[in-house]
């Protein structure tokens, strides 16, 4: 599990990377859940058009289960008359793991991790403010999203809603 866990971080960060490199401007920062939290990194393909990568832990203040999770949106933005504020909206993919409550049990005389992984689709709505003044971007989101592993589609609720604070590149 620490292998998968590491393996998705290593991608989304080569992937972000490699995206931010090649697009007109980017920004890099963190993303505050009522559950957990992480990173996210941008790409702004056009003034309308975005990829975002997040690396997202949840569960850890109080939903049940813990979960790691690496997600890829593509997003639309559409900017607003003072051009400083866009909407935002799109959709994506997201992969990880989910202890589902418990990481660890004991079972048969031996500790036993219950993490599986999980696989699934997430949409995203928002609003994203960019300073014209100071290399900062803010953005509130929610984020819902459906696994479809474990028995079939459920809704997750780890990571739904966040506020996310980035560097901008110009």
């Amino acid at each position: 599990m620490k292998k998968l866990i590491l393996f998705l971080g290593l991608s989304a960060t080569i992937l972000l990377t490699g995206i931010t490199a090649n697009a007109q401007s980017g920004a890099i920062g963190l993303r505050a859940t009522p559950d957990g939290g992480g990173f996210t990194g941008k790409a702004y393909i056009s003034r309308y058009l975005a990829f975002e990568g997040m690396l997202n832990a949840g569960g850890i203040l109080g939903l049940s289960g813990e979960s790691f999770t690496a997600v890829a949106l593509l997003e639309a933005h559409i900017p607003l008359p003072d051009n400083s504020w866009r909407l935002i909206f799109g959709g994506g993919l997201h992969g990880g793991v989910w202890d589902n409550g418990r990481w660890y049990r004991y079972r048969d005389d031996v500790w036993v991790n219950d993490a599986q992984p999980i696989i699934g689709v997430d949409a995203i709505g928002g609003v994203e403010y960019i300073f014209k003044n100071i290399p900062l971007g803010l953005s509130a989101d929610i984020k819902p999203a459906i696994n479809f592993t474990g028995g079939g589609p459920e809704f997750f609720s780890h990571n739904m809603f966040g506020l996310s604070a980035r560097f901008v590149f110009r």
